[in-house]
């Protein structure tokens, strides 16, 4: 009787495929024979098109990352800034000019020197200034559309009101001047100057100062304040968001003094003030009902 032969196995690796040079094939199946009918051009076309949608999907994850990297760097001031203050914190620096500085929290600025003239730019938060007499002339800060140069003064800029970029006089004389149409003004000891948000215009008022600055020492002090402004000034105080679930609520009258040192204290005092309940304090999100 003759021996009998073995079965030739379709997936043996020591009989290649007749014809298969592709390296996609060799690499996909190691070497190994498909079994009949399959169709191994078609499914090397299918792994190249699996490839290429991976590397743009590489490629697209880069962009994305990309892109998040630098909205993260949009909004957040701090990352492009010379000198920033932590939220919750207030900073005071030294200027290169000798120029005194109170960075509230949150607050961004950048400095620059040219020509004899020392430039800063404010990003973020409000910051107080003392100037020296050897810095007035050359000294100039700019805060969105405004460019303010103190005339012997103690003064503060802002970058986060509501009404928008303000400055404010506490001693001597600052002159408020829009960079675009050359519009200026002198203003002096309890003034304000800002952009009006509905006329565009050049704007000036009494304030009280004392009050505005009260954050300089470790307090805010509001007066007849909707609840929705003292909301939104803790909210610089504390990381995260503080919201308001209550558009009725939103309207009433504060009048109080906050200590900064306790802004989930300070929430549950305007809570209880105004018939409201602090629901949550997590770390970085508080909710007033």
């Amino acid at each position: 009787m003759a021996d009998q032969q073995p079965l030739d196995d379709p997936l043996d690796s020591s009989r290649p495929l007749p014809g298969l040079q592709d390296a996609e094939l060799r690499r996909l199946r190691g070497g190994k024979a498909f079994p009949p009918g399959f169709d191994p051009e078609a499914i090397a076309r299918r792994a190249r098109q699996r490839s290429r949608r991976r590397r743009r999907l590489i490629r697209g994850g880069g962009l994305g990352l990309l892109t998040a990297t630098l909205l993260f760097v949009a909004f957040d001031p701090s990352l492009m800034a010379d000198y920033s203050a932590p939220v919750g914190q207030v900073e005071r620096i030294a200027l290169p000019n000798g120029v005194k500085a109170q960075l509230d929290s949150g607050a961004a600025l950048s400095w620059s020197e040219r020509e004899g003239e020392s430039r800063v730019r404010l990003h973020a938060g409000v910051v107080a200034f003392e100037t020296t007499v050897e810095a007035e002339r050359t000294f100039v800060v700019e805060v969105g559309a405004l460019e303010v140069r103190p005339i012997g003064t103690v003064f503060a800029v802002s970058a986060a009101d509501a009404a928008g970029w303000r400055a404010v006089v506490e001693s001597g004389q600052v002159r408020v001047t829009r960079r675009d149409s050359g519009a200026s003004r002198v203003i002096g000891p309890n003034e304000a100057a800002w952009v009006d948000v509905e006329s565009g215009q050049l704007t000036s008022a009494a304030v009280n100062v004392e009050r505005t600055l009260a954050w300089r020492d470790g307090v805010l002090d509001f007066k007849n304040a909707s609840l929705a402004e003292v909301v939104r000034t803790l909210e610089r105080y504390r990381p995260g968001r503080i919201l308001l679930l209550n558009e009725e609520a939103a309207q009433q009258r504060f009048d109080g003094v906050l200590a900064l040192d306790d802004i989930d204290e300070a929430l549950r005092i305007v809570a209880e003030s105004s018939g409201l309940k602090l629901e949550a304090a997590l770390p970085l999100l508080a909710v007033l009902r």
